[in-house]
This record gives C-alpha cells, sequence and structure tokens, in this order.
C-alpha cells in the first residue's frame, strides 16, 4: 500500500482436494474483513485469477468478493456448490468459466490460459460458439498496473457466425425427416453427390429411409434415440450434437418437427452448420401467425377479418367475434397441423372454447396465444409454391388446391383449381411474390389462401417457412425439382435464369395407415392403424412418382404421423390425370395394416369431385352420404385381414376359467388417462364389458380399451351382461404393444346361483 501498488493473487482450491471445515469458515470472516478495509482506506484495487478447479465452499469467498476484481482462466470449472453435487445436476454451460463470463457482474473478465497456448483452440472444436478471452495475465496485470481497471477491447470473443458466412456448396448434409419426407430428402441429396448424414429414432432404425443409406460407407446413418417425437426428432440439442460429431457443413430440416423452429434454425447456424432453409428473421415473421398478418396487411394482401393480432383474454375476444360476426375461428398463434384451432358458433360457446384452445396450445406447441378470424364455411384451399434466392430473384412457380381435406388434413392435392378464376390465380401469385420479398426470404415455402367462394374474395391465410409434403404435385407440371433448387439456393447460386412450365396436370393422394369407425352417432371417423405390413405391391408406371416408407415386412410406428405413401400422377388435363390415378389404385396392394386407399378410390370415382363444384367442406359431406358400413367393411378387406378374427377358443386358458384380453392394435400402452390420475384399473377388480381398461395411443390419438372392443368372426367374445375380475396385468404404463399381445388376463365371477354375475 506504501509503495500505491495494487494486490494481485492467484487462488485455485487445488482440485477440490483442500480441507475447509468450520475453521476455515470462520477464517474467511476475518480475510474479507480485510479485503474491504484495503480497498476502502487505500483505494487500491485487489485483482483475483482464478484457476483449476475454482472456489468451491468457503474459499469462494475470495474471488466473489464484491469489492474484489475477478478474472477467470480459459476453461476453468467452477463448481460452486462442490464438484461431486454440481455436475451431475448441471451442463457445462453452468459450470465453465467461459460460459459464465457471458453473465453480467460474474467476473471482471475472462484471461488465456498461461500454460497451453492451443487450449481455446481445442475448446472451440468441442463447441464453435464458446466464448473465448482476448486478453492474457501478463496483458491485465499491465493493465491494472497502469491504472486502467477495465479493458477497453470486449471480454471475452464469440465466434458466431453469420448466415451469410455459412454460404457454401454442400457437401455434407444432415437431414432431419423421416418417414416419406426423408426418402425424397435423401434420395435427391445422394443423386446431387451429397454425403448424406441421417438421424433416425430407435422404431425407424429399420426403416426404408434408414435402408437407403446404410448401403454405401460415405453416408451415414445415426440413432437419435428415443422412441416418442419429443424424445427424439423435436431434442435440438441432440440433432446439434450429431451435427457436429459428424461435421457436417448443412442440414435440411425436413417438413415437421423442427422444420420451421426459427430457435432450432438460430442454433444450427450458431454451430458453424448451414441451415437449409429461410433466415432465423424471415421465420419469426411468417411464422408467428400474428406477425404474418401484420405483415401482409402493410403491403396491401388482404387477409380475412379478424383480431389481426394476439387475443389476451375472452372478453376481449367475444368483442371481436360481436364485430365481424359469428361463426368465428379461434387459431393458435403457433398452430400447425389441424391442431389449435377451433370454430365457435355462437356466442355462448365462447368463453369456454377460447380457455379449451389456449389450454390445448400451450400443452401442444409451448405458447397458448390465440388470434381469431372470421370463419369462412365455403371455401377452397389454395396455395403459392415459390423459390426466391440470396440474390433476389423470386420465383412464384404454381399454385396447388389442398380442398380435399379431414379435420384441417390433407388427403389430395392438385397443381390447379377448378373453381378459382383466373383473375385470382394471377392475384395469388403476385401476393405470394410481394410477401416473399418483403420479408427477404430465402428457399423453398408456400403461402397459403382463402378462396371464399360466394363472396368471390382471396384472403391471405399463412405462409409455410419449409418444404411442403405436397411439393411433387408442383414439381411434376412445371419441372421443377424444388428439393434440388433448395440444396442450390443455399450454396449461394441464382435463381435468375431458371425456366419452368405449367404443362399437363398433377394430383397426389396421401396413402394413410388408418381405418374407417363408425362413431355413437353413426358417423364416419378414423382411426390409425399401426402394425406390420406383410404385403406390399406398388407397381412402376411412367406417370407415376411414388414416395413410400412402406414394403414387405416394414413395420408402421404407433409413435408418429400415418402418412405411409406419398402417390403423385401427371396426366394430360384434370380428367386424365384422375383416371391414371384410379386405375394406378386398383393395382395397389397393402395387406397387414389398414389404409384408406379405399376411400381415395370412391372420391376419384365420385360424381361431385369429377365435376370440380365442391368446398374443404366436401370430404365430410361425402362420408355422410356413403354407406359407411360398406366402406369400413371394403377397407378391412383390402387390408387381407378378413376371416382372421378371434374366437372364445382362442381365449381360453388352459385348465383355468380365466380369459386373455389381447391388445385390439398396435400402440402405446397406457393405465392411466394421465400420469396425475388413478389407474383404470387393478388386480382384483371386478369391471363389465362397458369399463375402460386402459388406453391405446397411435400417432397421438388414443383410444379407450373395454371388453366391447372385442368381437370375433361370431359375434361378441365377452358377454355384454357379465362381470369379469383382473387376475393379472400384462403390461407397464408407456410400453409398447403389437396387435395381438396379451394386455390382461380376467375370469368371469360367478354369482351363488352358479351363473355368471
Amino acid at each position: 500500500a506504501k509503495q500505491r501498488l495494487p494486490v494481485i493473487c492467484f487462488i485455485s482450491s487445488g482440485g477440490m482436494q483442500t480441507k475447509e471445515g468450520a475453521a476455515a469458515l470462520f477464517t474467511m470472516a476475518a480475510i474479507n474483513d480485510r479485503i474491504t478495509r484495503f480497498i476502502r482506506d487505500n483505494d487500491l484495487p485487489i485483482i483475483m485469477f482464478g484457476f483449476g478447479h475454482c472456489t468451491g465452499g468457503a474459499q469462494a469467498s475470495f474471488v466473489t468478493h464484491p469489492l474484489v476484481q475477478t478474472y477467470y482462466l480459459s476453461g476453468a470449472r467452477m463448481p460452486f456448490a462442490g464438484q461431486a453435487v454440481v455436475e451431475r445436476n448441471l451442463p457445462y454451460q453452468c459450470l465453465l468459466s467461459n460460459y459464465l463470463s457471458l453473465n453480467e457482474g460474474s467476473m471482471a473478465g475472462l484471461v488465456k490460459h498461461p500454460f497451453s497456448e492451443d487450449h481455446d483452440v481445442e475448446l472451440r472444436k468441442i463447441d464453435p460458439t464458446i466464448p473465448v478471452p482476448s486478453e492474457t495475465v501478463e496483458q491485465v496485470v499491465d493493465r491494472v498496473l497502469s491504472g486502467v481497471l477495465e479493458a477497453e477491447r470486449p471480454m471475452v470473443e464469440l465466434n458466431i457466425p453469420k448466415e451469410e458466412e455459412l454460404i457454401r456448396p454442400v457437401k455434407r448434409v444432415l437431414i432431419h425427416a423421416r418417414g416419406c419426407t426423408a426418402v425424397k430428402l435423401v434420395s435427391r441429396a445422394k443423386a446431387l453427390g451429397h454425403e448424406v448424414v441421417l438421424i433416425q429414432s430407435d422404431p425407424d432404425m429399420e426403416s426404408v429411409p434408414a435402408e437407403m443409406v446404410s448401403d454405401d460407407p460415405k453416408h451415414s446413418l445415426v440413432c437419435i434415440g428415443g422412441n416418442t417425437s419429443d424424445e427424439s426428432y423435436l431434442n435440438a440439442r441432440s440433432v446439434i450434437s450429431i451435427a457436429d460429431a459428424e461435421r457436417v457443413d448443412s442440414l435440411h430440416p425436413g417438413i415437421g418437427f423442427l422444420s420451421e423452429d426459427p430457435n432450432f434454425a438460430d442454433l444450427v447456424r450458431k454451430h458453424g452448420v448451414n441451415f437449409i432453409g429461410p433466415s432465423v428473421m424471415s421465420m419469426e415473421t411468417m411464422g408467428n401467425k400474428s406477425n404474418a398478418i401484420n405483415t401482409t396487411m402493410s403491403i396491401d394482401v388482404p387477409v380475412v377479418p379478424g383480431s389481426h393480432g394476439i387475443v389476451d383474454s375472452s372478453e376481449k375476444a367475444a368483442e371481436i367475434s360481436e364485430q365481424i360476426g359469428y361463426p368465428v375461428l379461434l387459431k393458435a398463434v403457433h398452430g400447425g397441423g389441424g391442431k389449435g384451432i377451433q370454430v365457435v358458433q355462437k356466442p355462448e360457446q365462447l368463453h369456454q372454447l377460447f380457455h379449451q384452445v389456449t389450454t390445448e396450445a400451450k400443452a401442444a406447441f409451448g405458447n397458448g396465444d390465440l388470434y381469431i378470424e372470421k370463419f369462412v364455411t365455403n371455401l377452397r384451399h389454395i396455395e403459392a409454391q415459390l423459390l426466391r434466392d440470396m440474390h433476389g430473384n423470386t420465383r412464384v412457380i404454381g399454385i396447388r388446391d389442398c380442398s380435399v381435406q379431414r379435420n384441417n388434413q390433407k388427403l389430395m392435392e392438385e397443381s390447379g383449381s377448378t373453381m378459382l378464376p383466373e383473375k385470382w390465380r394471377q392475384k395469388v401469385l403476385s401476393y405470394a411474390e410481394k410477401i416473399a420479398d418483403a420479408v427477404n426470404y430465402t428457399g423453398a415455402g408456400t403461402v397459403e389462401f382463402i378462396y371464399d367462394v360466394p363472396s368471390d374474395a382471396i384472403y391471405f391465410m399463412e405462409m409455410n417457412t419449409r418444404l411442403q409434403v405436397e411439393h411433387p404435385v408442383t414439381e411434376v407440371v412445371t419441372g421443377v425439382d424444388i428439393v434440388e433448387k433448395q440444396f442450390q439456393i443455399a450454396s449461394g447460386e441464382s435463381i435468375e435464369k431458371m425456366k419452368f412450365q405449367g404443362k399437363g396436370y398433377g394430383l397426389e393422394v396421401r396413402v394413410n395407415a388408418e381405418k374407417a369407425v363408425l362413431d355413437a352417432d353413426g358417423s364416419v371417423s378414423f382411426v390409425p392403424t399401426p402394425g406390420e405390413i406383410t404385403k406390399c405391391v406398388l407397381p412402376e408406371e411412367d406417370h407415376i412418382q411414388l414416395i413410400s416408407m412402406a414394403g414387405d415386412g416394414k413395420v408402421v410406428s404407433p409413435f408418429y404421423d400415418s402418412l405411409i405413401i406419398q402417390i403423385i400422377c401427371y396426366g394430360k388435363n384434370r380428367n386424365d390425370a384422375i383416371s391414371k390415378m384410379a386405375e394406378y389404385l386398383d393395382r395397389v396392394v397393402i395387406n397387414g395394416i389398414c389404409t384408406n386407399i379405399t376411400l381415395i378410390k370412391s372420391i376419384l370415382r365420385d360424381d361431385v369431385f369429377l365435376g370440380g363444384e365442391y368446398d374443404t367442406g366436401y370430404l365430410p359431406a361425402y362420408l355422410d352420404r356413403i354407406d359407411a358400413e360398406e366402406l369400413i367393411k371394403e377397407i378391412e378387406e383390402a387390408s387381407g385381414s378378413v376371416g382372421t378374427g378371434l374366437s372364445i377358443e382362442m381365449l381360453k386358458i388352459d385348465d383355468s376359467e380365466e380369459l386373455k384380453v389381447l391388445s385390439p392394435s398396435t400402440g402405446v400402452f397406457y393405465r392411466t388417462p394421465s400420469p396425475s390420475e388413478p389407474e383404470y384399473v387393478n388386480v382384483g377388480d371386478v369391471v363389465g364389458t362397458d369399463d375402460v381398461l386402459c388406453q391405446l395411443e397411435a400417432m397421438k390419438m388414443f383410444a379407450p380399451v373395454n371388453l366391447n372392443t372385442f368381437s370375433g368372426d361370431d359375434g361378441e367374445l365377452y358377454a355384454g351382461d357379465g362381470r369379469y375380475e383382473i387376475t393379472r396385468i400384462n403390461i407397464a404404463t408407456g410400453q409398447q404393444v403389437n396387435e395381438g399381445d396379451l394386455l390382461f388376463v380376467i375370469k368371469p365371477v360367478v354369482d351363488r346361483a352358479g351363473e355368471s354375475a
């Protein structure tokens, strides 16, 4: 102090090996008091450099004293609660000095490791985005001795690449997709000469796309683990870890899952990987439906009358609904795929449905924000396919009509519309171009519109900032390979000279693993039918394009959506395409599971569909006017499962009165309606045939199972008036079961008269 020099010292807890105890704790108070007095009385700084496994327990008070100028060596671990405790519970982002340096007030600075010149280089090999220091210990000491306590340059240097710095030719690409989407992307990437890294979940490791990359050592198949989407394809950190480990230069986000998540796109780019898609800004603007509506309104693109922003209460929702008139549509800001959407027909329904949709949206998308639109009751679903490069060239290459849909999920898509006037077709194309230019979009995107038939008006609906399932419909009539263009645009190439045409007619149908059932009110609904495909015949035809995850012996998982085949047909005109598609489907055979092919074939021969005069209510209306029982029978016959039903003799257990209860389908078994609720049944319970025993989840749909669920070739299997005791539960909650697996063992309860109770 007499020489007016600061106190400079280095501290480590010796790899957490020092003994502290009560004595150490008591001495800390005295030392801290001395620190305070030295700085206060002499107006001189104390500089502490922490290294090794730093600042555990009592020794933390040296460097966490508020008056001490604290610096940490790059790579120092800082387990304040003790190494053995913290490292098991916290990631390195919470332990390593480099990450903690980003927290304001945590330290005065980060310094280079004095004994390892390539220390930061090695750290960046593990995490390219890790903060690294710009100063050495010596530089800090020199600066402090010269009287400058704070550095003029940044405390740390962040190695976060800008989006434009990642633009380069695609060489090795990670494909984040499954099912039909993965089949298409892997096929095109291989054809373009790119090395492919495909990630698949546990159930998908023997899928068709998995086989496509297993036959060539330059491609890689990596298991991301898990069964459900949350455990696998939605696990962004695992995806990033695989991208880093496989040293890919690009990532294609596929369709669904994380493909429209701007946070994921940002994370990918921060790790030095080119995200094959639009900028984060574009995704944030158009992915948030409220922002998208405001953007389109600002450039004079018409939108459906509504709130034009987030509605934060049911009272405000009621006020807006009265202004625009019922019926109205409640829509989740982050919704999609038919989820987070609800029609409100009258005012008395609004408050309940508002809170219901808010809750559902928060559970499904992590955000419960809603907005309101006028519900257009007679509409066609029109969309425009666009491509835009990084040089500002926008090309809107065609429209699609997706009006044949059920529960807001598309079943068929066409390359033209039978009811959209030419003036509005041109407007749709120009509106899509204006929107893409307004948000400086890059890559492939789709702008969706509502054509209000009675009002003869077009309204913007939403923009999908990704590839669409139905993109092949546009490819077959324009000659543009949309996936190839995605790769080229991501590589920085221009589409200024891209040529496209509008020749002929394209039609796509989606083959889903599902069967028709009759609801209690007599209406037809469809339930998923996962399971093993025992026979698959998909003939090759010049005018037919197939994107298929089906094949002999392939298993359709219960964990994901039900789409198994996309069939795209090219014809000279609409009638020709429909005729060729119907004839082709007559030659397709899928056995082992039920599919909707029978339904599609009947639609293709329906006079209303052939006439083209219909709206998005066509399919529900069609199901109401056909013979539902005949449709159900034909679907089961097409699956090859007729005559393979159960009999009571098959359920009897030898030398016992007990009976088996077998799984009616493939799915995930649940004993409770939710984790917080009690089990449906336990061993020893007595149940009737109407009592729910469990639930089976397949493709995000839950089906309750009771004894009335089962019927054999000769009628009911369990007497409708019978009572049965549960003697065994064979499956644990969350376990996957296949059709025919043993779920329960039961026995009839006999009353004192010797008859079943």
